[in-house]
């Protein structure tokens, strides 16, 4: 006997509704599957009854603090390897069970928009920065208290940087977005394919004068 179709799976303000292949897995292990590729992201509106609760702000700086000193590496995604600003960004929030895309001009878009402006900021948002003219190219988590936390090549690695400074303020004057990833103590949720671009390379090198 040809088993019954499955039922499409419907993810509400989410992805929609998905259509599962026929296969011998069970329509559990389906939705599974879809539910497995929802990562901390999209606009406001997303924050339905499906979406999960967003990790504190301070335990998502807590965890970027442990690798504060592991070295800038263009490319880099792991404490063991060094990081480049959006594979810290990324390797932070995975560690909180977020999954973010891989790099700054995708991060962009993730969350909910916020003015991008140092008084519109809450602890564990994030800037994402450009030089004149040219794509986003740089992402930092706010820490608060008109500090960043990101791993810049200019600076050597993971650190915090102060926004009031000299060399902050070259942060300050590049900042073009931000995006905060949960409203209401919500998620914000959307699929990963959604925030994905085909072909975009990884980060290059911030522009910022070195510390002193």
């Amino acid at each position: 006997m040809r088993p019954a179709p499955l039922a499409p799976i419907c993810l509400i303000a989410i992805t929609g509704c998905v259509q599962p292949v026929m296969s011998s897995r069970s329509a559990g292990g389906v939705a599974g599957d879809i539910l497995s590729s929802i990562v901390l992201a999209g606009g406001a509106s997303s924050a339905g009854s499906g979406s999960r609760p967003a990790p504190p702000a301070t335990r998502v700086i807590e965890t970027a603090e442990r690798y504060l000193g592991v070295p800038y590496r263009w490319g880099g995604e792991s404490p063991a390897s060094g990081f480049d600003c959006s594979g810290y960004v990324k390797y932070v929030y995975g560690r909180q069970g977020v999954r973010l895309p891989r790099t700054s001009r995708e991060q962009a878009e993730a969350g909910a928009r916020v003015a991008p402006r140092i008084a519109s900021l809450r602890q564990g948002d994030l800037m994402l920065f450009a030089e004149s003219r040219k794509p986003i190219s740089h992402v930092a988590i706010y820490a608060g208290g008109g500090r960043i936390i990101h791993s810049s090549s200019s600076g050597g690695g993971v650190r915090y940087d102060d926004l009031g400074g000299k060399r902050g303020l070259w942060y300050v004057d590049h900042l073009v977005a931000a995006r905060r990833l949960a409203v209401d103590g919500r998620s914000l949720v959307q699929s990963l394919q959604s925030l994905t671009m085909p072909n975009v390379p990884f980060d290059p090198p911030d522009g910022a004068p070195p510390p002193r």
